[in-house]
């Protein structure tokens, strides 16, 4: 089998045991209302599978007529899930448990579906860090004070025996100019989204990208709801419908990579303006990578118990959460298909 070919057969294989458990209610005209929260702009990479729910129909086809809402960050995202004003959002499994365990918000993760992190580090080659050890005493670049970048920084440094205290840290912002910061020596190093780290890697090729998958469990895309909702009869189904449409869409982008994903950047262009079209070897490389996300979880859109338990000891560790806890019950496998499983 080819290494697409194989990806494929286990994100199909999965998305039947999502399927198998949605229910097939709607609304009076066949069709639900159901709002998720979007944490970043729509127009990234990041949110391809919903783009692609979107205009290939998926949502439709599970009776969904889903309402893109933007917040500014996972916090507001998590205030207006906990307040019954929206069903689910996507956010980092360690806004999740910081949310859940350090400030006992009613918080659950329900499914996932880039289930590697989407952050990447970048350097230049006239200081190259290619390595979790080479942060000792380095200036890095984040794009706010605390927050998601700045623990996975803490994550991936004490991965290696670097306490965060031992490393310096810069407010910068997250587009590709901040790199010029990096090559005059300015900051060591800046954290950016995936997207950005492949555009800096086709335009600027003294630019070092370096993956914190390498070195730590932490940093996954789930989706997450209120426990109230979680556990309302006619939510769950809505919410089962919803990631059985996601297990769709990424099967579908799957499938495209043979093709160059032709047909998912014609789709997604069609309606949202994402940047990275407009340099379509760049777009091909970052869903490739989604792709690779997509694969590397528990089903298309399940969370791996092993994984989030070792991505609870990791966070613990740099006390962001309380240790002694059981992330388990921040978990509700039972609405992506995959309870049981293992």
């Amino acid at each position: 089998m080819t290494r697409t070919t194989t990806r494929l057969a286990a994100v199909l294989l999965a998305a039947c045991l999502v399927l198998a458990g949605c229910g097939a209610g709607g609304g009076e005209d066949g069709r639900d209302r159901i709002t998720f929260l979007n944490i970043l702009p729509m127009e990234s990479l990041g949110y391809a599978a919903e783009m692609i729910a979107d205009t290939k129909g998926f949502f439709a086809a599970h009776g969904l007529d889903v309402t893109f809402e933007a917040t500014q960050g996972s916090a507001p995202a998590i205030q207006t899930l906990l307040a019954g004003s929206a069903e689910i959002s996507r956010i980092g499994d360690i806004e999740t448990m910081v949310a859940a365990g350090e400030r006992g918000a009613p918080l659950v993760a329900i499914g996932g579906v880039v289930h590697n992190g989407p952050l990447r580090l970048v350097s230049s080659q006239r200081a190259p860090v290619t390595d979790a050890a080479q942060l000792r005493g380095k200036l890095v670049g984040t794009p706010s004070e605390g927050g998601t970048s700045s623990i996975t920084l803490d994550l991936v440094a004490g991965s290696a025996g670097i306490a965060p205290a031992e490393l310096r840290r810069q407010v910068v912002g997250l587009s590709p100019g901040v790199f010029d910061l990096v090559n005059t020596g300015r900051v060591d190093a800046f954290i950016v989204s995936l997207d950005t780290a492949m555009l800096l890697q086709a335009t600027r090729p003294e630019a070092v990208v370096y993956d914190p998958n390498d070195a730590i469990s932490a940093g996954s895309q789930i989706y997450a709801t209120s426990k109230a909702t979680a556990t309302d009869p006619q939510e769950q189904d809505k919410l089962r419908r919803y990631l059985a449409a996601i297990a769709d869409a990424t099967a579908f982008i799957t499938a495209d990579e043979g093709g160059g994903f032709a047909e998912t950047m014609q789709l997604i262009g069609s309606k949202y303006q994402v940047s990275a079209l407009d340099r379509p070897e760049v777009a091909r490389a970052a869903l490739a990578s989604y792709v690779d996300g997509y694969a590397a979880g528990q089903g298309p859109t399940g969370i791996s118990p092993q994984r989030w338990q070792a991505t609870y000891d990791e966070v613990s560790s740099v006390g962001q959460v309380p240790a002694g806890l059981d992330p388990a019950q921040w978990l509700d496998a039972g609405l992506n298909g995959t309870e049981g499983a293992r």
